[in-house]
């Protein structure tokens, strides 16, 4: 799995960042990792496709597509 520093490629998110713009992730499994540092925190978490995210509304599974 690709690990970034300090920084987040276009197109990914983490889950706060989805959160703030009314959205979640599209999958449960991250595609990627972010490992951050700095004003006294440190950590990794995961990144996510923006692509994929979908209204933080939606049920687990629904992707409101048409059958």
């Amino acid at each position: 799995m690709p690990r970034y520093i300090d920084e987040i490629p276009e197109g990914l998110a983490t889950a706060d960042q989805l959160k703030a713009q009314g959205l979640k992730p599209g999958t449960t499994t991250p595609v990627a990792l972010l490992q951050y540092n700095g004003q006294g925190r440190s950590g990794v978490c995961g990144l996510f496709e923006r692509a994929a995210a979908r209204p933080a509304g939606d049920p687990p599974g629904s992707r409101n597509e048409a059958s």
